[in-house]
């Protein structure tokens, strides 16, 4: 019966092409290899090397056997990340957004339907969403865009719109719209970890100067005692409710305005059919 680690060492033999630097690569004796090749070509009943005076080379049989054993333990890898990553599902679920804001909701759906599951949820870069998630690093992701790919379903979660908060003497209180444009070069209380809308407020405003907190309860305490405007949402509204002495003004521009998607691989899809079927039927779009 062929073994795997005999197509490893055969893989390695063509990559180093001789059996000598083989043996060294695998921190094994050049006797020990060679036998093991004797054994791999009984097992076939296939000659795999051409033995000349002073070395041995992979013949064409030898070269075909290695691109099925590279094939094989391809195959073999994958099925143990995939095993992996089963077992793993069975016991906890891990998903990530580029803000915080999504995961305030999808949270608590998650343990209401899997109760015997933890949750592990995680903020990180938005460039970063897919690739983890087809390197089945999280089992979702939530993102800010839909994504079109065949091995992906990508499903309307929520919508998270911003707002410019300020107090009632603020000049800008009479205005019923805001934009980036006009509040830039302004002094503004900004929370710092909203992930990707951090990076978005420092683009779209590039002359404002942000005074930054990163504790989420003292920076509140401070925009209830400040003159400085801010910003808010309507998921930060929903959660915390809204502050009685800030106004809220809308922002007219479209990056103001973000759809979330719960985006997963599509052969998962049958093994969170009631989360999707929860998230068509809760959110109304």
């Amino acid at each position: 019966m062929v073994e795997f680690n005999q197509l490893e060492q055969l893989i390695c033999i063509a990559e180093n092409k001789t059996i000598s630097k083989a043996a060294e690569k695998l921190l094994i004796s050049q006797p020990a290899l060679s036998r093991s090749m004797q054994k791999l070509e009984e097992d076939l009943n296939v000659q795999l090397f051409d033995h000349y005076k002073n070395k041995v080379i992979l013949n064409k049989n030898g070269e075909l056997v290695v691109e099925y054993a590279k094939e094989i333990i391809k195959n073999v890898y994958s099925m143990i990340q995939d095993v992996q990553s089963f077992d793993q599902s069975s016991k906890s679920i891990s998903i990530a957004a580029c803000a915080p804001a999504p995961l305030w909701d999808i949270e608590p759906i998650l343990k209401e339907l899997y109760p015997h599951i933890e949750v592990q949820s995680e903020i990180i870069n938005q460039d970063n969403l897919i690739p983890s998630l087809k390197n089945k690093d999280y089992h979702f992701v939530i993102t800010p865009f839909e994504v079109n790919d065949k091995d992906i379903l990508c499903i309307p979660y929520i919508e998270e719109d911003l707002y410019l908060s300020i107090p009632p003497m603020h000049y800008l209180k009479d205005k019923k719209e805001v934009s980036f444009h006009e509040l830039d070069g302004e002094t503004m209380l900004l929370y710092s970890n909203i992930g990707f809308w951090h990076d978005m407020h420092i683009r779209t405003m590039p002359n404002t100067k942000f005074l930054f907190q990163n504790e989420r309860s003292t920076f509140t305490e401070i925009v209830k005692a400040s003159t400085l405007p801010s910003f808010t949402s309507n998921l930060s509204i929903k959660r915390e409710g809204k502050m009685d002495n800030r106004i809220l003004i809308p922002f007219i521009d479209d990056e103001a305005h973000v759809t979330f998607y719960m985006t997963l691989l599509k052969k998962d899809k049958h093994k969170y059919i009631d989360l999707i079927n929860k998230i068509d039927n809760y959110y109304d779009f």
